[in-house]
């Protein structure tokens, strides 16, 4: 693994699904300490690193040119499942709108989807909130690290999200909420 961060940039972009930005992840990259520090995190806390390479990383999101070189999930979603749906919507959502939502999330539970969202307020919230309700695994894409859960009102809808689903982000532990991660995370 020494050896990766060791390569130049330009041999890195030779290796094929690499390309520039990965490479240029990779070729930066110099916080060893802090890379240990979040794998005892990860062992302790039962989660899964989706690295670029692995053969479960989502084919989808590696179609991404600016897809995440790892992401960390805990969870029990399938991210590779066959049919899956983003709901994303405004945090000032109406009655009407979050009734829409749950109706939506209703009549799309027979054909088993998996509900990807970012537990933001509004509509985020209703949709996994309806996902939950019908039995639909839902997945939420967090803009911090797994140590927290942001808007603190949503932690035990993350906690039952888990356990139907469950929660992603590309940010390791320690990651606060900062404005330009949330613009980061929709295209997850």
């Amino acid at each position: 693994a020494e050896a990766v961060f060791a390569e130049k940039k330009g041999k890195l972009m030779r290796i094929p699904g690499v390309g520039n930005i990965i490479s240029g992840y990779i070729s930066s990259f110099s916080d060893f300490e802090r890379a240990e520090q979040e794998w005892e995190f990860i062992t302790r806390h039962q989660i899964r690193p989706y690295f670029f390479t692995d053969e479960n990383y989502p084919y989808r999101l590696k179609e991404c040119a600016d897809a995440p070189l790892i992401f960390y999930f805990k969870g029990n979603a399938d991210l590779n499942h066959h049919r899956m749906v983003s709901i994303v919507g405004t945090r000032k959502a109406t009655d009407y709108g979050k009734l829409f939502c749950a109706a939506l999330v209703e009549a799309l539970a027979p054909h088993e989807v998996i509900v990807i969202s970012g537990l933001a307020y509004g509509i985020d919230i209703a949709a996994h909130r309806a996902a939950l309700a019908n039995g639909v695994p839902t997945v939420g894409v967090l803009a911090h690290g797994l140590d927290m859960i942001y808007p603190p009102p949503h932690y035990n809808i993350s906690v039952k999200m888990q356990e139907n689903g469950g929660i992603l982000s590309e940010y390791m532990g320690g990651c606060e909420p900062e404005k330009e991660h949330f613009p980061d995370r929709n295209r997850i």
